[in-house]
């Protein structure tokens, strides 16, 4: 549930206020009036409470006139604020009409020019253009000029390239054939040279081979006397160990 509301005596009031007239109806309705004997005390303070809810109707009455009086100042003000700015926009249309009027006009004078503009521009290149023409023929003529003075100089240079190339492979023939006689000659020794290497290798192997002989004889001779001396050695130790 929610917080209880806490009710002010205006509200209280107010509320009395709008509820008295329902409340009176409802007990007239209900109830006849009947005369009934009422504590002196009592019907004063209800004058007096009806004297205070009239005081504080009519303060609210004053309030609420005040209140309106406020509202329709504000809404004078919101007229002539409106009024100002009708008028404001009138000024401004007639502003962007007069804008637009010059514009316009603006707009002719540019359109004016640039057709003026274009016209010279059509002019200048016409002119430009048969300038150019007249140009390019004199440097086509020249060109076809150069080009036939370089092609000479072309068939003049292939000519000299294909005598020095004709001189340079009889020199290269030439050269070839000297180097092939001194490769022949450089051949003949080195054939020569090898040939008495193989003779002198040869002889040596044969020297070489006697050595190993006779090497193989005296070893085979150093064995046998060896062998022969141990034989002699066993011999007599035996003999010495029979004798003793």
């Amino acid at each position: 549930m929610g917080e209880p509301v806490m009710l002010q005596e205006q509200d209280v009031v107010r509320i009395g206020d709008y509820v008295k007239p329902w409340l009176r109806e409802l007990v007239d309705r209900m109830a006849p009036r009947t005369e009934i004997d009422v504590d002196p005390a009592l019907l004063e303070r209800m004058v007096r409470v009806e004297e205070e809810l009239r005081a504080q109707r009519e303060l609210m009455n004053e309030r609420f006139g005040f209140m309106e009086q406020r509202f329709k100042a504000v809404d004078k003000r919101f007229e002539a604020v409106d009024r100002r700015f009708a008028e404001l926009i009138a000024q401004i249309d007639k502003r962007f009409e007069a804008m637009d009027q010059r514009l316009a006009e603006l707009i002719a004078q540019i359109d004016k020019r640039f057709a003026a503009s274009d016209e010279r521009f059509a002019e200048r290149l016409a002119a430009s253009d048969k300038r150019f023409e007249e140009r390019f023929a004199a440097s086509d003529q020249r060109f076809a000029d150069l080009t036939a003075q370089i092609d000479e100089r072309f068939a003049a240079s292939d000519k000299r390239f294909a005598e020095r190339f004709a001189a340079s492979d009889k020199r290269f023939a030439d050269l070839t054939a000297q180097i092939d006689e001194r490769f022949a000659a450089s051949d003949k020794r080195f054939a020569e040279r090898f040939a008495a290497s193989d003779q002198r290798i040869a002889d040596l192997i044969a020297q070489m081979d006697k050595r190993f002989d006779a090497v193989d004889k005296r070893f085979n001779t150093l064995t046998w006397m060896i062998g022969v001396g141990f034989v002699v050695i066993t011999s007599l130790t035996t003999v010495f160990a029979l004798l003793s």
